[in-house]
């Protein structure tokens, strides 16, 4: 997030400087499902933003500008500090992070806006882990005439190394599908031996 801030005023941010290299970043706490953002100036004042981008992020390290139809698109802002403007997106966004990038401001005043996003938090069979994080399932013994249980993984990570999911079984039988170094690796194991 931009830390040179005005150390001063209230109603809404505005940064030290009014250029192109400013964004307000905001962490939704989590994944959510955007639908629509708002945006007003700044309370009491001037400031106001005219045309601005929307990048989303998961991690808040990676970025993906906002496109529809293939394209990247610039949402018209306020033209006063106290109009609300909202736009409904044409395709929802899933993620946490929520990065606003004024493209163009009140000639007359400075950048200064107030945002609301709007969705409800993301609910999935996804499932995210940021490194110290683990999932534990419990597979049901079962007659052996049953079909086999399966598990797809579809991941993206930021690291080169590390376990993708480890199962244990009966009889000290085990799998672990491990990434060394950006390379896949399935362990199996019985008893002591293992087996890549």
């Amino acid at each position: 997030m931009q830390t040179d801030r005005k150390q001063h005023g209230a109603g809404g941010w505005s940064p030290l400087n009014s250029d192109k290299y400013q964004w307000l970043e905001v962490d939704l706490g989590g994944r959510t499902q955007i639908t629509a953002v708002a945006t007003q100036g700044r309370y009491g004042s001037s400031d106001w933003q005219t045309a601005y981008q929307l990048m989303f992020s998961d991690s808040g390290h990676n970025w993906k500008q906002y496109r529809w139809e293939g394209h990247i698109g610039a949402f018209p802002g306020n033209s006063n500090a106290d109009t609300v403007v909202q736009h409904k997106l044409r395709h929802l966004v899933i993620a946490r992070f929520v990065r606003l990038i004024p493209l163009d401001w009140n000639p007359n005043g400075r950048i200064g806006l107030r945002l609301e996003a709007y969705g409800c938090l993301y609910n999935s069979d996804t499932a995210n882990f940021d490194g110290d994080s683990s999932l534990f399932f419990k597979l049901s013994p079962r007659p052996i005439q049953t079909s086999a249980d399966s598990i797809y993984l579809k991941f993206k990570t930021m690291k080169n190394s590390g376990i993708l999911l480890h199962a244990e079984g009966q009889n000290e039988l085990s799998f672990t599908l491990e990434l060394q170094k950006g390379q896949l690796l399935l362990l199996l194991r019985k008893g002591r031996a293992l087996t890549p």
